[in-house]
């Protein structure tokens, strides 16, 4: 079984997804298709970044994950392809996936660029060469130029003051949890584990971290690090985005709220 997964900002009411499905299916019948998520706001590269962080480790060594954001920028548009931690990822020439790892964990190549197409279907025809290639353990890599990554993060970075961290919305799920833009690698390694107050509104606030549900009431409002690694923010039975009215941070949103997080 080969698996190929799907994340795109094209939404539901688009016909993209169902064409590029058809044509890897015409020409890579033996793939399971999976569909991350089509619902990436547009052109969001910290939301898709955070989807794909979430998601690919799940699936088995060797997959082929299409990153289906920002595809004809750029002049021409290129198309790259990402080999790292045993997983395969072919998006547009943009910083998503590099930010993802360390520099020397991850080789990017050029494998195309899109002189002529304009359609959606171009640019998956294109692909699937290498898609099947990657199946059938045939790829050469070395015929194609290496693309250097800057690996900088684009997930807007918390922004520090005295002991105090200001940080933002980076995720809402369909839930209304919310993931914030705050790791525990950052907690383990720059914080000590020391008591702290996070808060959100004028009247929310939570102090310690959580590792179930079931010891909480219906309503609470909990916190945890999630599988991804980054701090989220839920209520037991309810929507905590509506609930703190919080939404996603956009760069170009003149107003947009700030959660903090005091240590003692």
């Amino acid at each position: 079984m080969h698996c190929i997964s799907l994340l795109s900002d094209f939404g539901s009411n688009s016909s993209s997804i169902s064409k590029i499905k058809g044509v890897l299916l015409q020409q890579t019948p033996t793939s399971q298709l999976i569909d991350v998520s089509h619902h990436v706001s547009t052109n969001n590269v910290s939301e898709a970044a955070y989807l794909t962080l979430s998601n690919y480790k799940f699936y088995p060594q060797n997959s082929i994950h299409l990153i289906l954001i920002g595809l004809f920028q750029g002049k021409p548009p290129a198309i790259v392809l990402h080999v790292a931690d045993g997983h395969y990822f072919i998006s547009a020439e943009n910083e998503i996936i590099p930010s993802l790892f360390e520099k020397d964990a991850i080789t990017s190549y050029k494998i195309a660029t899109l002189e002529n197409g304009i359609f959606i279907t171009d640019w998956v025809k294109t692909i699937v060469p290498i898609c099947q290639a990657i199946q059938s353990n045939t790829l050469d890599l070395s015929n194609f130029p290496i693309v250097t990554n800057n690996n900088k993060s684009v997930f807007v970075p918390s922004f520090a003051k005295g002991n105090t961290l200001d940080c933002h919305v980076l995720f809402i799920d369909t839930f209304g949890n919310i993931i914030i833009n705050f790791t525990k690698k950052e907690w383990e390694e720059n914080w000590n584990k020391r008591n702290f107050i996070l808060s959100f509104s004028r009247t929310s606030e939570i102090h310690e971290i959580s590792t179930d549900y079931h010891s909480h009431e219906p309503g609470s409002k909990i916190c945890r690090f999630n599988e991804a690694g980054f701090l989220e923010i839920l209520q037991i039975q309810g929507h905590a985005a509506n609930t703190f009215g919080l939404s996603v941070y956009k760069k170009d949103h003149l107003i947009y709220f700030t959660i903090k997080l005091q240590f003692k």
